[in-house]
């Protein structure tokens, strides 16, 4: 009787923990693919703050099966490059399937064309797994509406993005909105570039008061040596 009043408490004390090891693993997966797409979000932030003032935004639709869409950014700051190289840099946000896969992976791709040179140079960085959609839509302040494709000579005012990742037998979606300081500003403004106090792209900009008027040159500096302007 004892014996058998023993083995009863030790399953029920191998159940408890085995339970618990259970989910104490699957939160330590749930924290990992918390912080996996917190920092996918932080370097979609920092790409667009640090876009510069000739840089382009191109939203293109991905391929594959699902409503995907792809991220392009032209003259982009290093992602993974040094700044040093002379050329143009193009960055991808892009899903792509792999065989074996349940879903598609989300990757960086870097792609580095010099101005002198043979060859362009390519880094491919995986970010994440297991994506079964990813969405991007552009505000347009000028209509005041989102799209899904943006192939335009300004940038947007800012980029929302849907991201779908599979989580064992259900499907979870975090999205995402990311300002873009050169894009164009409130009732479709577009921001002055701070060298040459132009707007970027056809679209015509009032100068503030004092400013020069569009289409004229910024003054260049005085050369070394030479006294300053009297004001």
């Amino acid at each position: 009787m004892g014996l058998a009043i023993l083995i009863l408490i030790f399953g029920v004390i191998f159940q408890l923990v085995q339970m618990s090891m259970l989910g104490a693993n699957e939160a330590t997966q749930l924290t990992r693919r918390n912080r996996e797409v917190d920092g996918l979000f932080a370097l979609v932030r920092q790409l667009c703050l640090d876009l510069p003032f000739r840089s382009q935004v191109l939203l293109e639709p991905g391929t594959g099966v699902g409503q995907r869409t792809d991220l392009v950014l032209s003259n982009a700051s290093a992602a993974i490059f040094p700044d040093r190289f002379d050329g143009t840099r193009v960055l991808r946000l892009e899903l792509r399937k792999s065989e074996g896969e349940t879903g598609s992976t989300l990757r960086l791709v870097e792609v580095f064309q010099p101005k002198e040179g043979t060859g362009a140079q390519t880094n491919l960085f995986p970010l994440m797994r297991e994506i079964t959609g990813l969405r991007w839509w552009a505000l347009d302040t000028r209509d005041g509406q989102e799209k899904t494709e943006w192939n335009d000579s300004v940038k947007p005012a800012c980029l929302r993005m849907e991201l779908t990742r599979r989580q064992g037998n259900r499907k979870e979606k975090f999205q995402g909105l990311f300002w873009i300081p050169t894009g164009l500003g409130p009732g479709g403004l577009v921001p002055l570039d701070p060298v040459t106090l132009q707007g970027q792209g056809p679209t015509e900009v009032t100068n503030p008061p004092g400013g020069p008027t569009p289409g004229t040159p910024a003054p260049r500096a005085p050369a070394p040596g030479s006294p300053a302007p009297v004001r």
